[in-house]
Parts: structure tokens; sequence; C-alpha cells
């Protein structure tokens, strides 16, 4: 019976095997690049087939191939993708890859989906995630500074406890409201770029991305509806692969960081110097005696007057430091990603920074044949921190005159102030904390009796929370008695008489987005590629919030809110939905003609149903000349890749207008409701500021793409150029303050309204060049991009002065006077003809700014107001990457420049009162004197914010270009020979920097920075290990 067994056994198994030789057999490889080298991590893929493994750290893989596919795929990022024609019983396998400047056969994420570069129609530009890398920052919205042409980021804080991400726009669109629509792994997000309790770039791990494409025309963007107006940033995240190795990754990285530029301000005696010349001749102010400037000079009564220079306090260095890691691998059946990383940034002074962690788990398990279930779990903890968000502000308004610290060591007391509690970290804090977790499932399936089609059903559930606290507790400052020449505690300054006070906001975001689609994808004959997508999805979005606010808590616990009389307690829910509909259709005729449309239909409860519905198509094209057959000898020799490409399309946007905008807003009042017995009680009233219209409609923008893409022996060399057209009408903004004059009791509120025409224009040019000579690969890339726009109809032809209407103008464009230069002499101010203090200018003197009376009618008034460009993004950007690579070593640097970047900064440079400020250096050296009448600045005197210096003019408006040295890094990746002897696949080492150099038209501060909190200039090192 045993060896009946055995024998059945045997020739079950001998069965088994003679089948599954029928179907699968192994092929070995080795893949190399043209210098012999290894190509480490290379895609090996069956064609039309799942199957898939990459290369170990020689280059080679073993791959199982089903028996009815005879062909594989071998690709790798800037190299040429190459087929090859595999068999049962092959030896072992050598495929070189070339390098490909351009990558024509690079797979571009779009949105919903995915297609070759080579037959793209619309504007689509790719990050990929080793240039994210080299970037020395843990944010990344930082790192996509000068990535690519068309979308322009600028930073106004290097404070890594602030809120606010960079700001971008992509092409000429300006404005906090007109941000682009940031899309992770194919589920839009609400915010922008503040914390709302909702997933920023700046909360995402670096380590877990895998590209990046910005959507830049309306063709491309159009997908993703009433928010993709704007341009959309579209995020793709790594996932597992199927070679059957485990894989671990580690990334450590430190950095060192400084402010780019602090101010330089005088010390004590040269400011009571400069203070006593900037009072002359202002009323009910004292200058300082000459003994009082020789006890300053001398120091001799440190307690009364000091030599305080707060930026002394500041540590001036910051660091950061980031741990990340990742587990991926799986087979045929299952695939698996799995990562964790950590990021702490510690600013310039106590008590200020950010702690972030991140994790992602991912899982792709194939269920049946061509059913695919994929189950995402990612999420972040951040905890941000600051003693003040104005300590670097406090450092401009205290005189060096003032003591900070008294000769026994206590604090001073300033007025019941000193700006080194928030330096020190000593009177409390702002800080919040965000938790934020998404599940998304996503299930699809691949008929089998429908070739190329397949279909799905997506997920996602978002649980976001975030708590704000800002909490303040008295801290004893101590004040000097000149009389006795004692010190003593300011007894303002302690409990009860200071008080304790805490805010806190707890905010919860809930968001639900169910999708389903069904894709088709086929190419018959060999030339004929057709594709096509319909999607519908619903998204229900509710963010609520609790807000605590107690500005006298009792002296015990003092962190908690508590339930004292003086607290308050306030809250709401936003809610949304949307259901939106969208379709695209492609069809690509030998790789040579392309055409694709798309439409999308969204509803918005913003509107009156009437208009609720919007329709949005578009349609692109692209001829691939180059593949012509009358372009061979051309392609041969010179120009390898010539692509000409055109788009057009409808956006629509439902603005920045609250949903249920038609309809008139009630609120609970309990003072201000019901006359009962002549005394109000609580009650429903109609809210501030509601006033319906149910008239409000789609704002829409049409835009017009025209491109080139031009490739040059063997596309080493690489030029793309775009133009772009954009009408925006019927945009949805506040009715013009003149359609509302006060007679019509709307008390300064107005009703947002459908009016006026914008036109923004401009291009992008990217030029490239990748080469091996010899050993030595090298690649540059230039990108210029310029953008402008200015207003067609705003309605205001008959309502404004001529001088201040808007048509012809640009949207960033500031209505002020007209500065033509300073006055030098008193017979000069006494022959003027404009009246400029309207007193006959018997306040003005030499060195006072002098305006431009422009109907010579002798008055300064609006009459004399003309336009300027002062807009929160320059006219052009651009950026230049450099790279090298001899054998193992490489070099990377970014420089990022801006050109028409103007901005007014009339406080940045002025005294703002007629108090104590702290005096820079040019205010010393530049400001208007006798001797000095070619000055930069007006004389220097204490002035409030009506005297004629302080006026909004034209004078103010500083040139804020620069180029900036963006990025460097120098490293060494370790070859193939030593990784063996250390058993693993990949290490290498780099020095990182970041904005070492800036040059700049602006004096005195940083261009972009301004006043606040420095960018800051990094200095790190960086390790990557793979397992």
């Amino acid at each position: 019976m045993k060896r009946v067994t055995s024998l059945l056994l045997f020739f079950a198994s001998l069965l088994l095997s003679v089948a599954a030789t029928a179907q699968d057999f192994s092929v070995k490889g080795k893949v190399t690049d043209a210098t012999g080298q290894p190509v480490i991590g290379a895609n090996i893929k069956v064609k039309e087939a799942q199957t898939g493994v990459i290369t170990d750290m020689d280059g080679n893989f073993i791959i199982s191939v089903p028996s009815k596919h005879k062909e594989l795929i071998v690709s790798f990022i800037g190299y040429k993708s190459q087929t090859v024609k595999v068999a049962p019983g092959m030896g072992m396998v050598q495929i070189q890859l070339k390098e490909d400047a351009q990558s024509l056969d690079e797979i571009v994420i779009i949105g919903y989906g995915t297609q070759k570069k080579s037959s793209l129609t619309s504007s689509v530009e790719t990050i990929k995630k080793e240039d994210l890398l080299q970037m020395p920052t843990a944010n990344l919205d930082e790192a996509l500074n000068g990535q690519v042409a068309g979308l322009q980021v600028m930073s106004s804080t290097g404070d890594p406890s602030s809120a606010k991400e960079a700001s971008m726009r992509i092409r000429a669109v300006s404005g906090a409201q007109n941000a682009p629509l940031l899309v992770i792994d194919g589920v839009p997000r609400f915010s922008e770029n503040t914390s709302g309790g909702e997933a920023r770039l700046s909360d995402l791990n670096p380590d877990d991305i895998e590209s990046i494409s910005i959507l830049k025309d309306a063709a491309a963007a159009a997908v993703y509806g009433v928010r993709a107006a704007n341009g959309v940033i579209l995020v793709k995240t790594k996932r597992g692969s199927g070679d059957s190795k485990i894989r671990v990754n580690y990334r450590g990285q430190f950095n060192i960081q400084k402010g780019t530029q602090f101010p330089k301000f005088l010390n004590s005696y040269e400011f009571a110097k400069l203070y006593n010349r900037a009072v002359e001749g202002v009323p009910n102010t004292e200058p300082f005696t000459d003994e009082e400037l020789e006890m300053i000079r001398t120091q001799s009564h440190p307690n009364e007057f000091a030599d305080s220079n707060m930026l002394d306090y500041l540590k001036k260095q910051g660091h950061s430091t980031t741990h990340a890691i990742s587990l991926s691998g799986g087979n045929n059946f299952l695939k698996y990603y799995i990562s964790g990383a950590y990021t702490n940034t510690v600013g310039l002074y106590s008590g200020v920074g950010r702690d972030r962690y991140n994790y992602s788990m991912k899982l792709d398990a194939t269920l049946l044949k061509g059913l695919v279930l994929s189950v995402d779990m990612t999420g972040s903890r951040s905890s941000n921190k600051n003693t003040s968000y104005t300590t670097m502000e406090s450092a401009y308004g205290f005189s060096p005159v003032q003591p900070l610290i008294l000769t026994n060591g206590e604090l001073a007391s300033i007025d019941s102030s000193n700006p080194l509690i928030s330096v020190r970290g000593l009177g409390g804090y702002a800080k919040s904390q965000t938790k934020m977790n998404t599940i998304t499932a996503n299930l699809q399936y691949e008929l089998p009796w429908v070739k190329g089609l397949s279909v799905y059903l997506k997920g996602t559930v978002d649980d976001n929370s975030m708590i704000q606290k800002n909490f303040y507790k008295p801290v004893a400052l101590y004040k000097w008695d000149k009389k006795t020449e004692e010190i003593s505690v300011d007894d303002k300054t302690i409990y009860p008489k200071a008080k304790i006070s805490l805010q806190q906001k707890d905010q919860f975001v809930d968001n639900v987005l169910i999708e389903a689609g069904i894709n088709y994808n086929r190419t018959f004959s060999g030339k004929h590629e057709v594709s096509g997508t319909l999607i519908a999805n619903y998204q229900d979005y509710s963010n609520r919030n609790m807000n605590g606010t107690n500005p006298d808590m009792p002296g015990i616990y003092p962190e908690v809110l508590g339930t004292t009389p003086n607290g308050q307690l306030t809250g709401n829910e936003y809610k949304t939905q949307r259901a939106s509909l969208i379709g695209r259709a492609t069809y690509g005729y030998r790789n040579r003609y392309f055409v694709e449309t798309s439409f999308r239909v969204d509803g918005s409860a913003r509107f009156h149903p009437d208009h609720r519905w919007g329709f949005f198509p578009t349609i692109s094209a692209s001829w691939v000349l180059s593949n012509e057959a009358f372009f061979k000898n051309w392609r041969q020799n010179v120009l390898s890749n010539l692509k000409l490409r055109a788009s057009t399309g409808i956006l629509g946007r439902d603005g920045d207008i609250s949903d249920y905008a038609y309809l008139m807003n009630y609120m609970y009042s309990p003072r201000e409701g019901y006359d009962i017995g002549g005394t109000l009680r609580p009650g429903i009233i109609m809210a501030t500021g509601s006033y319906p219209n149910k008239e409000l409609s789609w704002e829409k923008s049409r835009d017009y793409n025209m491109a080139v893409d031009l490739g040059f022996w063997d596309n080493r060399f690489g030029f793309t150029f775009e133009y772009y057209l954009r009408y925006r009408t019927n945009m949805l903004t506040s009715a013009p303050s003149y359609l509302y004059p006060p007679s019509t009791g709307v008390g300064g509120n107005v009703p947002y309204m459908n009016f006026g025409k914008v036109k923004a224009w401009g291009w992008d040019m990217t030029l490239s060049h990748r080469n091996t000579i010899d050993k030595v690969k090298y690649d540059a890339a230039l990108t210029l991009s310029l953008g402008r726009d200015k207003y067609l109809d705003y309605g205001d032809e008959s309502a404004q002065l001529e001088n201040l209407r808007r048509v012809g103008h640009s949207t960033g464009d500031t209505w002020m006077y007209e500065a033509i230069g300073l006055f030098q002499t008193e017979e000069e101010i006494a022959n003027y003809k404009l009246k400029q203090d309207g007193n006959d200018n018997k306040s003005i003197r030499p060195g006072d700014i002098k305006y431009k009376d422009r109907n010579d009618d002798g008055k300064l008034d609006d009459n004399d107001k003309v336009a300027f460009k002062t807009a929160s993004f320059p006219d052009i950007s651009g950026s230049l990457r450099l790279g090298v690579r001899y054998k193992g070593f490489f070099v990377n640097t970014l420089f990022q420049g801006v050109g028409g970047y103007k901005k007014y900064i009339s406080e940045s440079y002025t005294l703002e009162n007629s108090s104590l400020q702290r005096f820079q250096d040019y205010h010393l050296t530049e400001t208007w004197t006798e001797e000095n009448r070619n000055a930069a600045y007006p004389r220097i005197k204490l002035a409030n914010s009506k005297d004629n210096n302080r006026l909004k003019s034209s004078f103010w408006i500083k040139n804020c270009n620069f180029i900036r040295l963006k990025s460097l890094n120098i490293g060494y990746s370790f070859p193939a020979a030593v990784l063996s002897k250390l058993k693993v696949t990949s290490l290498s080492v780099a020095l990182q920097g970041g904005n070492l150099f800036t040059w700049s038209n602006l004096k005195h501060m940083d261009p972009e920075s301004m006043r606040g909190y420095p960018i800051q200039r990094t200095y790190g090192i960086s390790a990557n290990i793979g397992f």
C-alpha cells in the first residue's frame, strides 16, 4: 500500500512539474550601463503581464516568465527602455542600457492615470524622488523650489514652528486663495498652505515620495474639477515591488541651520546720538542730555542706560535631524511597503521647534487572476512649539539704551515687559499638535473577456485632529530706582496683577471619498493606441472646532481652561459634499499623432440649484514629427525628437465663498435677540455680513497652451518651450465698495458677485543637457518662466476716478503717490506748488520725500495716485541645475533666481511711531543729511503713520530680485565590490548645503523673509544605506 501511495505521489509530482514547466520558465540576466557598471534597481517586467522584479546590487536578476509571453521590458530612470526577447533554456541575458536625456518612454503620473512621456498632449512636469532628497530640508514644500519651469515657490519665514507653508503658484496665478490643488495618491486635499487639520506637503515624509507631477494647463488639470483652476500638485508615494526580496532602506540626515541675514543694530551710544537727531523739532520729546550721552558712552550706569542687543541672546543657530527607514518586498501575489520617519527641528531660540512622525503601510494582494486589492494606512503626528511668534519682530521694538538684564542678573521691566521672556521661553508658549490618519482601500479587476478593460472601486477615509494652545503666564520683572539706586520687583508683572491666560482650539477633520471607475487601454495592429476613463466620485468633508478662551485664570492648574466667570467657549462646524463625473479619451496613431479629450461635471452647494452644476471640457493634441518617415535622416543625425503640442479647455471654480451663499444666514445672539419688556433677550438674528446673492455662478477660466519639445543628438540636448494664455471671467469676489456706498446701510460688508475679466499670459522654457565622456557623467538643466496678467474688465469705468481704474493694470498693482526724490533745500520746498501736508508745507523739511502733482492742482489727494506693481510673486523665475558624477563621486547643485520682483516695504525701513525704536546701521549711514544729499532714505525723524515720509508712495517700492544658491550636494556612492563585502545593496554619503549664498538688489534684509524670522542657511550630512 505504501509503495502504491509513493508511486501515485511520484506521478502526481511529475505531472505538476510538467504542467508548471509548460506554464512558466525562468530567465537570468544582468543589466549594465554604457561603462559596464551594474545598474542597481533596474525594473524588469514581463511585457503585457503583472510579473516584475528589480536588479540586485550586482545588476543581476531572475524572473519567472509565463509560457505565453516572450518579451521582457527593461527600464531605469535616465535610460532608454529596452524590449528583450526571451525563451526557455536561454543562458545569461546581458542587457546594456543607453542613457536618454529626455527619457521619452518614461511613465508620467497624470490625473487618474499614467501616460508615456512621448504620448503626452498636455502640460505636465515631473519631479523625481532623487531630486527631492538632494534638497537639504526636512519639508517637502521647500524642496520643490526651483525644480521645474512654471512652479514658483516663495518662503516668507524660516521658522520651523510656523503653521504657514511656502507660498506657491503655477504660472501667472497670484494670491493665497489661488494656490494650486494638492492631490496625494489620488485624494484631493482641501487645505492650501496653512495648517487647517489637513495634510499638507510639509506633513509628508520626503522618503516616501515616488514622484511629483505638476499639472499646468487645463487639459492636464481639468479632471480634478473646480479646485484645479490654479493647477495641480500631484504626489505619488512609494509601493512595494514583486521581486521576492525583502529590501530595507535607511536614510539619516543632520543639518545645522543659521539665518541668512540678521539686522545690524547700532550700539547704544550711536543710537542715542541718532535719536537726538531724529527728535529735532518733534513736540513732546526730549533728547538725551550731554551728561546722559556720556553715561551711555562709558556705561557707568548700566541699570539706567545699557548697551543691549537682543540678537546677542539668540542662539543664531538651530539644527534638524531626520531618520527614515522603509521595508519593502513581495512576490507576484503579495507586495508590501512599510516605512517610518522622525524629524526634529530646533529653532534659533529657546522653545521653538517641530517634531514630526510619519508612518506608511501599504499592501497589494492579488486575490484572483486580474483581481488586486490594495490597502494603504498612512499618517503623521506633529508637534509645533513657539514661545512667541513675534520674537524676531520684538528685536526691532526695543532701544539698546534700555537694560534687558539688571546688574543683579534679573530681567529688567520695560513698561512691564521684556523681549527676553520669549527668547528664553519663560512666559508660556504657542504650540499645536496634529494627528493625521488616512485609510484607503482600492479593488481593481482586469476583465478577462475584454482585453485592456478594468474596473475599480476605491474608498478613502481621513481622520485628522489638531489642538492649538496659546498659554501665557507672568514672569517677575525688576525695575531700577535711580533715586534710591535699588532694584525691586515690578508688581505689575506678578500674579494676580499680571494675568494668566489660555486660548485653546480643538479641531477635527473627517473626509470620506468614494470613487468608482472604468479604464480601457488597448493597442490595435501595433499602431492604434486607444484608451478611455470614466469615473464617478463623491466626497463628504466636515471640519468642526471648539474654541476656549480664558484671559484671567486662577493660579492653580494654569494650563487647564477651567470654569472661571471670564471664560468663553465657542465653536462651529463646516460640512460640504461634492459629486463629480469625470471622463477622458485618448487616441494615438503610430506614435506620431495623439489626441485627448476630457470633461468633468461638478456640483457645488455654494450656488443656487439653478446654477449648481458646471460642465468643463478640454481637448489637446500632439504631433511627433520626428517619428515621421520623412524625418528619418534628421532623426539619425541631429534632431532626435520634435514634438508639437496644443491644448485648450475650460476650468471652473466656486471661489472662496461659503456654502449656500445664495441664502440669508442667521445666528444665535445671547444679547441682541428679542425685545421683551424693553430688554433685548437671547434670540435668532441675521448674521453680520450676510448678503445673499441667488445669481452667483461658476467662475470660469479658458486656457490655451502651445508647446514644442525638441531633442538633439540622441536626446543629449533637450529643449521645451510653452506659451500659454488664460482668460478668467465671471470672477467670484466681493463687490466693489463703490457699488455699495454707506447710504445702502451695509456697514462696509458687501455681497459676493460675479464680475470682471483677467487675462494672464506667459511662457515656460526648459533647456537640458546630459552626456557621458569616458567615465564622467554630467547633466545640466536651465528653467525660465515669465508670467503676467491684467484686468480686461472690472466694472469701474464710470464709478472711479480715471487714474484709479483697474482695467489695463495687473492684479498685483497697488495705487499710491509717485515719489520723485527728496527735497534738498528750504528754497525748493517754498517754491514747490504741491502742498503735501495740506498746510503750506510748513512741516516739510529738506530730506523729506517729494511727491508728484499729477493734475497740477496743488493738492495731494486720490487724483495723484497711480498704479505700481507690488506683487507677492515675481514676474520671472528660473533655476539652474548642474550635476557631475565620476565613478562613485557626485556633485549636484541648484541655483534659483527671480526677476521683476518688487515689494512695498515701508514698515521695514521706517520708524513706525514716536517711541524708542531700534535703529539699524543704515539709519546712520544712508539717510539724508546736509552732508549726504544723495542718500538712499529720507532724513531720520520719529513720526506717526500720517507723516509725509510714511505716506504710501513709490519711494518704498524696492527691487527684490535675487539669485540664491539653493542647494549643494557633494557625496560618494560606494561601488558594487565594496557593497558585496559589506553585505549591503547600496551605500552613499553626502555633504549638503542649502541657501548658501544670496545675491540681491535688496539691502539689509532677506528678499523673501524680510524683517521676520530669517530664511535658514543649512550645512549638513546625510547617509543612505540599503539592505
